[in-house]
């Protein structure tokens, strides 16, 4: 089945868990951007970021879901190339770590406790994947869309960004996604082996060298056709009143 690009990157003292793979990327910044071109990547990588959670290997979700997030944020200021912001600035909004260096020295403060309970935690995630998945492709286009919201009011500093940060994740945790959540797994129901196609692309990401550019995510037909399912789901008017009550929790929590 062909491959479609919009690729990401994960840090080297990783690699090692899975088996690198040569590819040949397609960078795709030279495609015009506009909103639906902007949602379809912020709704592709929540959907691989989601599909983590099933690689049976230790890590292996918090750092797919770590550079989707990037991806995110690269591929939206992609279109906003007169932001005067960088991707270095947003790294407190998106990242749960400051750089690969420090992230790999925290995972490996934190290895022994995680290996211990992986078992017991991946469990977990699998058989809550009902609410998580659609859960964790909610936080990714919410990120996506907060960050387009901030540039219209000029560059973002890493202070600022920390700001962002803590907003929107307050604001996310007082949501009620119930409605979304539902929507979105039917949606998803609809297209056979989107699972599949979305956890191979989580395993490219997560084995990618760190010199690749956040442009790029190797996808294929099913989960291309399930970020098509989601963006009619983020259409409807239910969606529409959902997202902007998030926007008015974020911009409350913002100003406080």
């Amino acid at each position: 089945m062909p491959e479609n690009h919009l690729g990401n990157v994960a840090p080297r003292c990783l690699r090692g868990l899975l088996q690198t793979q040569k590819v040949e990327f397609l960078n795709t910044d030279n495609i015009e951007p506009n909103d639906s071109w902007l949602t379809h990547q912020w709704i592709v990588a929540g959907i691989v970021a989601a599909a983590a959670r099933f690689i049976p290997l230790p890590f292996m979700d918090d750092v797919v879901r770590d550079q989707c997030r990037r991806f995110v944020v690269s591929r939206t200021l992609a279109a906003h190339p007169t932001s005067g912001t960088t991707l270095a600035d947003l790294t407190p909004y998106y990242s749960d770590s400051s750089g690969c260096a420090t992230g790999c020295l925290g995972m490996l403060a934190k290895a022994p406790l995680k290996l211990l309970l992986f078992p017991i935690r991946k469990i977990v995630v699998v058989v809550t994947s009902i609410r998580g998945v659609p859960l964790e492709m909610t936080r990714t286009i919410l990120l996506g869309r907060t960050l387009q919201r901030q540039l219209a009011s000029g560059p973002i500093d890493p202070q600022r960004a920390k700001r962002m940060r803590l907003a929107f994740d307050e604001a996310f945790a007082l949501m009620d996604f119930r409605a979304i959540q539902a929507a979105l797994s039917d949606a998803m129901r609809g297209v056979a082996d989107w699972k599949g196609a979305a956890i191979k692309a989580a395993r490219k990401l997560a084995s990618s060298s760190r010199q690749q550019s956040a442009t790029d995510i190797r996808t294929t037909a099913p989960v291309d056709q399930s970020a098509d399912r989601v963006q009619n789901v983020l259409q409807q008017p239910e969606t529409i009143k959902l997202f902007a009550e998030f926007d008015a929790r974020f911009d409350r929590a913002y100003r406080a």
